[in-house]
């Protein structure tokens, strides 16, 4: 993450907070739709050893949206608008650092989820206590 700077971490930050106030019913749909397809398409492809826990995370992230979305899981809205917000931030190729730059292009990709993460770290535990309970 120091690549991102004290500056890149500030700004993350500001549009992560942002984001949480402004995401409507439209946008999680499409944070779902949008995320879905993207895993479904890089699913195949041979993730680098470096970024497979941020895959794994991003994984988890979508089956809990789409959990919310699809009526079997309750969670409150400032959790899903964080879920949704990191997202449609990781399906966005062009953001703080573009995703087209091998490797590095998910520095600031890994940033955002770990923001969302400690944001919802209750819910999210409790999501993967669920998980669990339904296997």
């Amino acid at each position: 993450m120091r690549y991102l700077g004290k500056n890149g971490k500030s700004r993350l930050e500001r549009m992560f907070q942002t984001g949480l106030d402004s995401i409507d019913d439209e946008q999680i749909e499409q944070a779902e739709t949008r995320a879905g397809r993207k895993i479904d398409r890089l699913e195949g492809s041979r993730i680098p050893e470096s970024l497979e826990g941020l895959w794994q995370d991003i994984k988890l992230l979508y089956s809990m949206i789409s959990d919310a979305v699809g009526g079997r899981y309750k969670l409150p809205f400032r959790t899903i608008a964080a879920v949704s917000f990191t997202l449609l931030y990781f399906v966005n190729p062009f953001d703080l650092i573009p995703d087209i730059i091998p490797v590095v292009g998910y520095i600031d990709d890994a940033f955002v989820v770990s923001l969302c993460i400690k944001f919802i770290g209750t819910d999210l535990e409790k999501y993967r206590k669920w998980i669990q309970s339904e296997k």
